[in-house]
């Protein structure tokens, strides 16, 4: 029985399939780091952590891939995406940032007193339109999937958004007046 190991028996020889992936990372790994350094912008450290994430994922699917080089370019482009989709909600504020704050701008007390006069406006409309905004606004559905959940017609939807808006503005208007008055 033959040894597993390599020429000196120290080191094992690799499984049959992985020189297929090593293949596939010679012919294939240049075209990768371009294509996510000048299609997508990303600095070259990172486009190398893409490309070998990449072939990781490559490795663990290989046997269901057809065409593993438009496989290898359609996941190069989908993790390049997510790079910039995750260092958009991650990334810091640049140095001059507070060359830009308000700084007549309510801090947390003002924040929290804002949203307690508005809670208390939006209490003083009608329910039909108290329900239109809260599905527009906090739920983020469209007039015609509110006019569904409703039972009436989009048109309705947007006078009721209207009619409501107007409303809640009114009311947060003098809330807000009434309470500088006290101040």
């Amino acid at each position: 029985m033959e040894s597993s190991g390599g020429d000196d028996g120290s080191t094992p020889n690799p499984p049959a399939a992985l020189p297929c992936v090593e293949d596939a990372y010679k012919k294939h790994s240049e075209l990768l780091r371009n294509i996510a350094e000048t299609k997508f912008n990303i600095p070259p450290a990172d486009a190398d952590a893409i490309v070998s994430e990449v072939f990781t994922a490559y490795l663990l699917r290989r046997d269901t891939v057809r065409n593993a080089r438009n496989w290898l370019i359609g996941a190069t482009c989908h993790s390049s995406r997510a790079y910039w989709r995750e260092a958009a909600r991650t990334s810091q504020l640049p140095d001059e940032a507070s060359e830009f704050v308000d700084t007549n701008a309510p801090g947390l007390e003002g924040q929290i007193l804002d949203r307690v006069t508005m809670a208390r406006a939006l209490a003083q409309i009608g329910l039909k339109c108290r329900e239109a905004l809260r599905m527009y606004y906090a739920e983020g559905y469209s007039t015609a999937e509110i006019a569904t959940r409703l039972g009436t017609s989009s048109g309705y939807v947007t006078q009721l958004l209207h009619t409501g808006r107007k409303q809640v503005r009114k009311a947060y208007d003098a809330l807000k007046a009434k309470r500088r008055k006290k101040t």
